[in-house]
């Protein structure tokens, strides 16, 4: 005993279960991917340069980050679409993953910091920060960020 769907139905249920279309977004190029984690080195390094006016240096990190996560974004989709898979899309995922990892930690610090935090500051090991050494903190992990940020290479 078979049933046979109606055909207005049978239509309801096509367009139920076929995927959503999809939003085009132009591919990046290798180019594109690289000038974006160069934008980002070149905020990282001006956000050492402005260490001494917080606010900005604050800004110059998060656009620094942006920029990073974007990057490492269109990499991952191009990756996803091509036919021979990256051999560096691991590598460098990875090291994009730990770079932002630093411009979070740095950025973080300067919000505690300037917001006034009444707790003190503690380092990696514990002990307290005083007033102003945070900044110490921020540029060692700026630093950081951008010796990792230098080591991307997209191909």
């Amino acid at each position: 005993m078979s049933r046979v769907l109606p055909p207005v139905l049978t239509t309801v249920l096509l367009l139920m279960v076929a995927p959503a279309p999809v939003v085009a977004q132009p591919q990046r190029t290798a180019q594109d991917i690289q000038a974006q984690v160069q934008k980002s080195a070149e905020l990282q390094r001006q956000a050492l340069q402005t260490l001494t006016d917080p606010e900005r240096a604050e800004r110059l990190i998060s656009n620094a980050y942006i920029e990073l996560q974007r990057a490492m974004s269109a990499m991952v989709i191009n990756a996803s679409g091509q036919k021979f898979p990256d051999p560096l899309l691991n590598l460098n995922e990875q090291k994009m993953k730990q770079a932002l990892i630093h411009l979070q930690q740095a950025s973080d610090m300067i919000k505690i910091n300037r917001a006034g935090a009444s707790a003190p500051q503690r380092q990696e090991g514990g002990t307290p920060v005083e007033s102003g050494a945070y900044l110490g903190n921020v540029r060692n992990r700026v630093e950081e960020a951008l010796r990792i940020t230098n080591t991307v290479l997209v191909l």
